[in-house]
């Protein structure tokens, strides 16, 4: 008997329609994943789908805000700000909900899973601008540390 549960098998059944169908929009996802080679966006997109499953069939948050701190990273280091890729998750979260409904129009499964993707898309968005958040935090604390002490030097 599997212990992974039913949505998540679901999800897992209906992952490579909605990679091609993110394949598909790329050039309206991200700019930079239209500049992708197909194997690179593939790669890509897949990363991310391949997280949301996990996360929809473990449900911690924890891991799956720490592949969001690494991909806001890897993205930032591409030159792609954190709005831009909090832009990207939402579209292909919303994307792979679309998927659902359309795929399990008309069946309670299909419906169920098309919530729980809406939620998870919620739920990435809101980690994501946490992850925002605590970085400008960092940000302006450090802001006033290097302020503080050049008005210590100007005072010497």
């Amino acid at each position: 008997m599997s212990t992974v549960p039913p949505l998540a098998r679901a999800y897992d059944g209906l992952r490579p329609k909605i990679l091609e169908r993110l394949l598909e929009l790329r050039v309206t996802l991200d700019p930079s994943l239209a500049r992708l080679d197909d194997e690179t966006a593939r790669a890509q997109i897949g990363a991310v789908l391949d997280h949301l499953g996990n996360y929809i069939a473990t449900g911690d948050l924890g891991l799956h805000r720490a592949f969001l701190h690494t991909f806001l990273a890897m993205r930032a280091a591409e030159a792609q700000g954190p709005g831009a890729v909090l832009g990207m998750l939402v579209a292909i979260g919303d994307t792979a909900a679309q998927v659902a409904q359309d795929e399990g129009a008309g069946t309670a499964e299909g419906a169920e899973l098309t919530l729980l993707l809406t939620r998870v898309t919620a739920s990435t968005a809101r980690a994501v601008n946490d992850l925002i958040a605590d970085e400008l935090t960092a940000r302006i604390e450090q802001w006033k540390v290097l302020a503080d002490r050049e008005r210590e030097v100007g005072r010497s």
